[in-house]
């Protein structure tokens, strides 16, 4: 899922070059931007804007602050320079109601009409979906149900080196859909080293008595470990909240396009778990037989190895039970929220339209239109605090001490992105670089743009934050859809999922760090896997954004009218 963005150099005694060099260039760039550069004489803010984008850009590459007090700058900025208001101030005095329409089943008190502010970007609805999620995750870190759900994928899949190295990538993108990449990897990785150590005391021990050893012995610690890593990337943009990225152009969608519709948890597993599966498959068949070959057998059952981590937990206490219920109602309840599952033509509902049948038939308005997935997810977020852990234990499944461990970094950087989204529309900005796109790009066929930008991304992400890449490319993707007349999707789309794909470096992700750290990984070893997988994010993002890509969000229908500016 998600890695902090407190996660930075300034936690450290020392500051890096790059971020002592960023903490003044960021301003310095800023300033001289407003002080000689004037991109559209007309309308000043554009150049104002571009400024403030810049300063956070040069701030969020070389993490001279961190992250998230970077993504606060809006705050103050915004106000300052005109963009936008601070607070949230009501404009319905300035809608003259005698030349305006109202649709039939409305009237006036039904509409609250604001002028665009900076403050209620903090706090979007899609923002609470993220803060549930947090908070559920919390929870099963806390109960330790992520280490049997993690064994329990293992025992199934079998004990062969080919097999433990998918079992272990299963367990940890299955995790990472849910739980951060990070405490992921950092729960993945002590079992993937005492299975290492097993392996390599037992290889040591035949060696001693004249065994040959298989000289793909060595590879085994190289793959278990490397599919750690790699497997928390893949597995986490299967879901909305699995990776910052998709976070981000959840939020910044309706801020980009009010008028599109909605990009909801169950719409985009439908289009993203199958791509992550086929991923996962991928990548493990790349790192086990092509990359770096294993031996067809192993010195010992790893299936043993399993059985006996899942005997030290012991049974399943009552606490991991209600967890795992909490958690299953959680994915189920998002995953069957929307009216139509499946578009208007098939009619399989979701458990929204039973509950406004319910509604109707005791005489009630329906309110499954005022449900969105940030409400259940708060819903059940809060569920965990009223549900009694086990006779043995005194309390509630959580506290609000637990609670206090939430990312809140993260949400605010995620804050920081919906202002700058919707920064670009309220300052021109967005008008201006589609306008210039147009011009530069010519006559490029979407098809060249979409593949150009998975190969920009998926190496801009492996030595920048993933969440900043992200904030910064999602509105100029946007224009450029507008400026080239393509389905927005097509390109925020492949360029959201890129942003994930971080392979090649251990500073790209913090789960590529906490594998590097074992020791065991040459860093030219890591390079060479991570280019592969890296070619491969090329072909495989392209070829499902516009196959399954198409079939759930229509990206190949064209230009359609919610995006016409």
């Amino acid at each position: 899922m998600t890695s902090s963005a407190t996660d930075s150099p300034v936690s450290k005694n020392t500051l890096p070059v790059r971020s002592k060099v960023g903490l003044w260039l960021g301003p310095l760039v800023f300033f001289l931007m407003l002080a000689f550069v004037d991109l559209d004489p007309s309308n000043p803010l554009v150049t104002r804007m571009a400024a403030v984008i810049l300063w956070m850009a040069i701030w969020w590459m070389t993490e001279a602050i961190p992250l998230a007090a970077t993504a606060l700058l809006p705050i103050p900025l915004f106000p300052f320079l005109g963009i936008m208001r601070g607070r949230e101030v009501g404009a319905g005095s300035r809608v003259d109601l005698g030349t305006t329409s109202i649709q039939e089943g409305f009237s006036v008190r039904d509409f609250d009409v604001i002028f665009p502010n900076v403050a209620n970007q903090y706090m979007d609805w899609i923002i609470l979906l993220f803060m549930g999620g947090f908070i559920i995750a919390l929870a099963v870190e806390k109960w330790n149900l992520h280490k049997r759900i993690a064994l329990s994928i293992l025992r199934v899949v079998g004990g062969q080196p080919h097999r433990l190295v998918l079992g272990f990538m299963l367990a940890t993108g299955f995790l990472s859909m849910w739980l951060s990449n990070t405490a992921t990897a950092l729960m993945m990785m002590p079992m993937g080293m005492s299975l290492i150590l097993l392996y390599e005391e037992l290889n040591a021990g035949l060696a001693k008595q004249g065994n040959m050893i298989d000289e793909r012995a060595g590879n085994f610690s190289l793959t278990l470990l490397l599919g750690i890593a790699y497997s928390a990337s893949i597995g986490g943009f299967a879901t909305l909240i699995g990776t910052p990225p998709n976070l981000v152009l959840a939020t910044q969608l309706p801020q980009l396009f009010p008028e599109a519709p909605d990009l909801t948890f169950s719409t985009w597993m439908i289009f993203a778990l199958p791509m992550s599966a086929v991923y996962m498959i991928l990548a493990w068949l790349m790192l086990t037989r092509l990359v770096f070959p294993l031996p067809p057998t192993t010195p010992f059952s790893g299936r043993d190895f399993i059985q006996n981590e899942l005997r030290k937990l012991g049974p399943m206490s009552t606490e991991e039970r209600r967890v795992f219920a909490v958690f299953v109602a959680f994915a189920l309840l998002l995953m069957t929220r929307k009216e139509r599952l499946f578009g208007a033509d098939i009619d399989i509902f979701g458990w929204s339209h039973y509950l406004d049948n319910l509604l109707r038939y005791f005489g009630s308005a329906p309110v499954g239109y005022m449900i969105d997935d940030g409400t259940v997810s708060i819903g059940m977020a809060i569920t965990l605090f009223m549900i009694p852990t086990g006779k043995a234990i005194s309390g509630k499944l959580l506290n609000w001490d637990d609670a206090k461990k939430i990312p809140w970094g993260i949400l605010l950087l995620f804050g920081g992105g919906l202002a700058i989204a919707k920064g670009f529309t309220t300052s021109g900005l967005s008008d201006y670089i589609a306008s210039q796109l147009q011009v530069w790009l010519g006559d490029a066929s979407p098809f060249v743009i979409v593949v150009s930008t998975v190969g920009i991304i998926t190496g801009l992400t492996e030595v920048a934050s993933n969440t900043a890449t992200i904030s910064l490319s999602l509105p100029i993707m946007a224009s450029l859809s507008q400026a080239i007349e393509a389905h927005p999707l097509l390109l925020l789309i492949p360029t959201t999922v890129a942003a994930s794909c971080a392979f090649m470096l251990p500073v790209s992700t913090p789960a590529n760090a906490i594998v590097y750290g074992s020791g065991r990984i040459p860093i030219m070893k890591m390079v060479i896997a991570g280019i592969w997988l890296d070619i491969l994010s090329i072909f495989l993002l392209t070829g499902f954004v516009y196959t399954l890509g198409h079939m759930t969000f229509g990206v190949l229908d064209g230009f359609p009218l919610w995006a016409v500016p």
